[in-house]
C-alpha cells in the first residue's frame, strides 16, 4: 500500500493568503469607520438631509458590519487552516518526513483581524442652507433649505469607491491564489469548499460598497445643482431690482449680501418669485434624495449569514468529570488564548472559570495595560517561551523599546490600544528591512484614521510575510 503524503504547504499557503484577505477588508472597514468619526454632518439637519442621512446611516452599518463580518470569516478560517496543518506537519514528523513543528520551524500565524467598526451619524447641524443675501429672500422661500455638506458627500463617495476596490482586490486575491488541494486530501478540499463558498457574499461586501459610492455622489450632485441655481436665481433677482448681489456657494451653504437693504414693497413680488423658484430647486434635491428609499443590499441576510457562520471556532469541552460535552462557538481570539492556556497546563482551572477571566480581561482591554496582558493571552507572549517584555536592541532602533521580542523567532511585537504612533511605526520599518519579523497588536474597538490604516496597510503590502496586523 503506498504512503499518504499530505501537502502540509497548502495549509500553511493558503492560511497566509486568507490572513492577509482579511487584513485587508479590516483594514477598508476601519477607514469607514475612522472616516466617519472624523467627517462631520455630511447629510445636514434640514428635512431633506435628516431623512436622507437616517437611511444612509443605517446602510452604511450594514456595509460596514458585512465587511467587518468578511473580515472575520477569512481571519477564522485562516487560523483553522493553519491548525490544520501544524496538525499535517506533526502526523508528518512521526513518519519521520519533516521537522519538529515547533514555531521555529513553521510560518508565522496569519493575521487575527477581529474589528468591530462603529458608524458615526451623518446627519447633524452645518448652519443654515441658505442666508438673506437680499433682505426678505429666506422668508419669501418659505421652507428649510437643505445643508448638507457636498465637500463631505464626495469624500464619502470616494472612500466607498476605495472600499470597494479594496474588498473586491481582496476576493481577487483569495479566488486566484487559493489552489485547489489534490483529491485525496479531504479536509483540504472541505476547506477549499468553505472559501469557494464565501466568494458570493464577498463580492455582495464590494457591491454594497459601489452602490453607497453611487447614492452619495448622486445626493451630492443634486445638492450642488440646487445651489448653482440658486445663485443664479439670486444673482438675477438683484439684477432686475436694480441692484447686485456678490453670491458665495459654499460646501454647506449659499450666502452673501446685496447692495441694497431694503426691497421696497413693488419689487416685493419678484422677491416672491425668486421664493417660487428656490423651493422648486429644493423640490428637485428631495426628488433625488428618494433614491436611497430604494436601496437594496447585494449581502442579503442568507450571504450576511454564510460569514457569521464563519467567524467562529467549534470546540467541545468535557466536564471537569470526564463524563459530558458541552459545544461552545468561541472566536478566533479566545480560541487561541484558550490553547494557550493548555498548552501552560491547564490546571489551574476549569472552562467556565477561565472562560470568565477570559472575557474579564478583553472587556477590560481598552486600557493600555489590560490590553497588553490581553494581546499576550492571545497570542501566547510568555517568558516560559523565550518571549523578553520590554526588549530594545540598539543596534536595530536605537532607543526603541518593544513591548515583547522573541530573539529564537526573530519576532517584534508592538502593542496599540489607542492611537498609532506613527514615528515609531516608520522606526519599525528598519526590523522588517533588515529581515525580522514585526507583528503589530491593535484594540479592534479603537477607531484607527484612515491615515493610521493606510500606513499600517502599506508596510503589509511591501512586507507581506513579514509584517502582521492583529486586530484583537
Amino acid at each position: 500500500m503506498g504512503t499518504w503524503v499530505v501537502d502540509s504547504d497548502w495549509y500553511f499557503l493558503t492560511a497566509a493568503i486568507l490572513g492577509r484577505a482579511g487584513s485587508k477588508v479590516a483594514g477598508a472597514a476601519g477607514v469607514v469607520s475612522g472616516a466617519s468619526h472624523g467627517s462631520g454632518h455630511m447629510a445636514g439637519n434640514d428635512p431633506v438631509g435628516t431623512k436622507w442621512g437616517s437611511r444612509y446611516d443605517s446602510a452604511a452599518r450594514d456595509a460596514v458590519g458585512g465587511a467587518d463580518s468578511l473580515a472575520q470569516a477569512w481571519s477564522s478560517l485562516a487560523g483553522r487552516v493553519y491548525q490544520a496543518g501544524v496538525n499535517h506537519a506533526w502526523a508528518e514528523f512521526h513518519a519521520g518526513r519533516r521537522k519538529i513543528p515547533v514555531p521555529a520551524n513553521l510560518p508565522p500565524r496569519p493575521a487575527i483581524s477581529e474589528p468591530s467598526s462603529t458608524i458615526s451619524s451623518s446627519v447633524g447641524a452645518n448652519g443654515v442652507g441658505l442666508t438673506d443675501i437680499i433682505p426678505g429672500l429666506v422668508e419669501a422661500v418659505g421652507k428649510e433649505t437643505p445643508n448638507a455638506d457636498t465637500k463631505g458627500l464626495d469624500a464619502a463617495s470616494d472612500m466607498w469607491q476605495r472600499f470597494a476596490t479594496t474588498v473586491a482586490e481582496a476576493v481577487s486575491d483569495v479566488v486566484n491564489q487559493v489552489r485547489r488541494p489534490d483529491h485525496d486530501m479531504p479536509d483540504a478540499t472541505a476547506f477549499y469548499e468553505t472559501i469557494a463558498n464565501l466568494s458570493a457574499p464577498a463580492d455582495a461586501v464590494a457591491a454594497d460598497g459601489r452602490t453607497l459610492s453611487a447614492l452619495t455622489h448622486s445626493f451630492s450632485a443634486a445638492t450642488s445643482a440646487m445651489r448653482a441655481n440658486i445663485a443664479s436665481e439670486v444673482n438675477s433677482t438683484a439684477m432686475w431690482m436694480g441692484g447686485a448681489a456678490s453670491v458665495v456657494v459654499l460646501s454647506s451653504e449659499v450666502t452673501g449680501g446685496a447692495s441694497f437693504r431694503a426691497v421696497p414693497a413693488a419689487m416685493r413680488w419678484r422677491l416672491n418669485q425668486a421664493g417660487t423658484n428656490i423651493r422648486s430647486y429644493i423640490a428637485a434635491v428631495e426628488t433625488a434624495a428618494t433614491a436611497i428609499d430604494s436601496l437594496t443590499v447585494a449581502l442579503d441576510p442568507a450571504k450576511k449569514g454564510l460569514l457569521d457562520n464563519q467567524k467562529f471556532v467549534d470546540i467541545e469541552i468535557y466536564d471537569p468529570d470526564g463524563t459530558k460535552t458541552h459545544h461552545h462557538r468561541i472566536p478566533l481570539s479566545k480560541w487561541l488564548a484558550w490553547q494557550n492556556y493548555l498548552h501552560r497546563g491547564g490546571q489551574e482551572w476549569d472552562w467556565n472559570r477561565w472562560s470568565s477571566n477570559y472575557d474579564q480581561l478583553q472587556e477590560n482591554s481598552a486600557n493600555g495595560w489590560w490590553f497588553d496582558k490581553y494581546a499576550a493571552e492571545v497570542m501566547g507572549y510568555s517568558k516560559d517561551d523565550g518571549w523578553h517584555s520590554q526588549y530594545s536592541d540598539q543596534t536595530i532602533v536605537p532607543g526603541r523599546r518593544w513591548d515583547w521580542v522573541s530573539p529564537d523567532l526573530n519576532e517584534f511585537i508592538e502593542n496599540k490600544s489607542g492611537r498609532l504612533d506613527m514615528d515609531q511605526l516608520a522606526k519599525d520599518e528598519r526590523v522588517l528591512a533588515l529581515g525580522h519579523q514585526l507583528t503589530y497588536n491593535l484594540n479592534a474597538n479603537y477607531p484607527y484614521s484612515p491615515a493610521e490604516i493606510a500606513a499600517l496597510q502599506s508596510l503589509q503590502d511591501r512586507y507581506p510575510d513579514q509584517f502582521t496586523v492583529n486586530r484583537l
